[in-house]
């Protein structure tokens, strides 16, 4: 039997390297404001481009809550500070709620807690214990869910890959969607972050009721016309190159730090698409003969042009939607 291909050490460190940069300081800081503070019935939306790091401040978000949380956590094993999942996209090109409620109330079930950790799945349903969820319909899981939260004390829900709750069958509006997630939000009456790409701003062309309760965060890209706290943005981009370029444990054949801008054109900005990019660069480094990291295999492990742009238009066209209107506008309606 053949032993399985193991992974250079070099690029599992480097794939665990996680780099503290400005504009995640920024995002982790509102998250934290809202998980900490929850202002209940609300919908959160974590929005930005691909690539930009969506799901590595969720993770870090996760690690926040367990820590913040922790004398609670030892004081009551059966406290749970967030249950967290990822959408799936419905192999009927409809989103499967029911799916989605078993997977939440799974995730709930398999969360490790220091002093207890949860072998089996059991929840209290209307007085009856139950342990096998399969058998369970879909209003029945919502209300599992229901009791779930209320006994476990969850504060707050999770949801990362959002976007796939909008992908429904033709001539069904995905508005909907949003009303029911609306829905689950008073229910449970804790706040729901959904993670995902900008067409999760369709909440904001729903109701009244649903606008009120929805709070828009932007993971925006850096842009080198643009400055962070008096800081301008290639500045705040190089800092995080100069980082993942030092944990790279392999030779350079210079300093790519005066290379700053086609870092930032070949990644649009977007940390998450620099380190894909690095990580690819690293791997054919190590298979190199000389083992040296050169502009070259930079610029073949690049992403094309093509692709570039397509990244670059989904971003431009979620940014136009952000913007908004000036306030003569509204007064002018008023």
């Amino acid at each position: 039997m053949s032993k399985p291909i193991e992974t250079d050490p070099r690029v599992t460190k480097f794939r665990n390297k996680k780099v503290r940069h400005n504009k995640l300081d920024e995002i982790m800081g509102s998250l934290i404001r809202i998980a900490e503070n929850p202002r209940p019935e609300c919908i959160v939306v974590l929005i930005g481009p691909s690539g930009v790091g969506k799901s590595t401040v969720l993770v870090a978000l996760q690690k926040h809550l367990r820590e913040y949380y922790a004398e609670r956590l030892r004081s009551d094993p059966g406290f749970i500070p967030y249950v967290s999942i990822q959408a799936v996209t419905g192999m009927d090109g409809h989103y499967n709620w029911k799916d989605a409620f078993i997977r939440t109330l799974l995730a709930a079930g398999e969360i490790l807690i220091e002093s207890k950790v949860l072998t089996k799945f059991e929840t209290d349903l209307d007085g009856k214990s139950v342990s096998d969820i399969r058998p369970l319909v879909r209003d029945e899981l919502r209300r599992a869910l229901e009791s779930l939260v209320i006994h476990r004390k969850v504060p707050i829900l999770l949801i990362d890959e959002a976007s796939a709750i909008l992908r429904v069958k033709a001539g069904v509006k995905p508005l909907l969607q949003f009303e029911i997630l609306k829905s689950l939000a008073v229910m449970l009456k804790i706040p729901i972050v959904l993670v995902g790409a900008y067409d999760l701003l369709g909440i904001l062309d729903g109701n009244g009721q649903l606008v009120r309760r929805s709070d828009v965060i932007h993971f925006s890209r850096y842009d080198s016309l643009k400055a962070t706290n008096e800081i301008p943005d290639q500045k705040h981009f190089s800092d995080t190159l100069v980082a993942l370029l030092n944990a790279m444990e392999v030779k350079k054949e210079k300093e790519f730090k005066e290379h700053v801008d086609y870092f930032m054109l070949k990644s649009i900005g977007c940390v998450g698409n620099l380190k894909d990019w690095l990580d690819r660069a690293l791997v054919e480094t190590i298979a190199s003969q000389e083992g040296t990291l050169t502009m070259e295999i930079l610029e073949r492990t690049a992403l094309s042009n093509k692709s570039l742009v397509l990244l670059t238009r989904e971003a431009l066209t979620g940014e136009l939607r952000l913007a908004d209107i000036p306030d003569g506008e509204l007064a002018k309606l008023i």
